[in-house]
């Protein structure tokens, strides 16, 4: 009987201590689980949108113009097509514009037909030659459109105008320097709102960038009955940023 209260007790003893040892390991545990969730929390952090813009004066205008024509016969169509492109070039010719700032285009030459009487019938040819000018000048493409308008007479096409900076790395810099700071501020005033503090940024993701003209200041007529005006306006340069800043201790 002694021997068998000896075991006993020692495996109380035992059992108590495993117990005891249970509760600080899964103590331990359980502390770490409360220390990885606050963490957890804290790289979720404070994720705001920052947005920013610059106004730009665009310095270069990109003119779409062509000839189309269409004749019964191939060959005509391809000369007059070719008769006023030429007088069109010979126009551009007196505005110093470089050859490398235009460039066909597109050039097409399609046969043309005609739905009469439930049946297709052959109309003739299309011949189209469309190009593209860059214009560095702003103050002449008024005067440059309706050159190349009279050179190239009833087959010319104006396509349209786009305008835009030749070097826009500049304003893209300045844009995104201006979201960074809508972004900090952002932060800032959800950190006070909720009684912490801005961290540092942990992620930054542009998301993207764009231009924009106001439609309201391009102007398209004529100004005093024998020139084109055209008015350039502004441009805006437009970047997003996408950050997330930890919460400050």
């Amino acid at each position: 009987m002694k021997k068998l209260s000896i075991v006993i007790i020692m495996l109380i003893s035992l059992v108590l201590v495993a117990g005891l040892s249970g509760c600080d390991m899964y103590g331990t545990a359980s502390n770490a689980a409360v220390s990885q969730s606050i963490n957890s929390d804290q790289d979720l952090g404070i994720s705001v949108t920052g947005i920013g813009e610059v106004e730009v004066n665009p310095d270069l205008a990109i003119l779409k113009l062509g000839i189309l024509v269409q004749m019964d016969s191939l060959s005509q169509a391809q000369q007059q097509a070719n008769t006023s492109m030429n007088a069109i070039m010979n126009a551009l010719a007196g505005f110093s514009i470089a050859d490398s700032d235009i460039q066909t285009a597109a050039y097409s030459i399609k046969p043309v037909w005609t739905w009469k009487d439930g049946e297709s019938i052959f109309s003739g040819y299309k011949v189209e030659n469309n190009i593209s000018i860059k214009l560095r000048d702003m103050d002449k493409i008024g005067e440059v459109i309706d050159a190349a308008v009279g050179a190239g007479g009833e087959y010319v096409v104006v396509s349209g105008i786009n305008f835009t900076v030749d070097n826009p790395k500049s304003y893209y810099t300045a844009a995104r320097t201006a979201a960074m700071a809508d972004a900090k501020e952002k932060a800032t005033q959800l950190a006070k709102s909720a009684g912490v503090k801005v961290g540092l940024p942990i992620s930054i993701v542009e998301s993207n960038y764009y231009e924009t003209r106001k439609s309201s200041e391009l102007l398209v007529g004529a100004s005093d009955g024998n020139t084109t005006s055209i008015s350039p306006g502004e441009l805006t340069v437009t970047i997003y940023v996408n950050v997330v800043y930890t919460i400050g201790q």
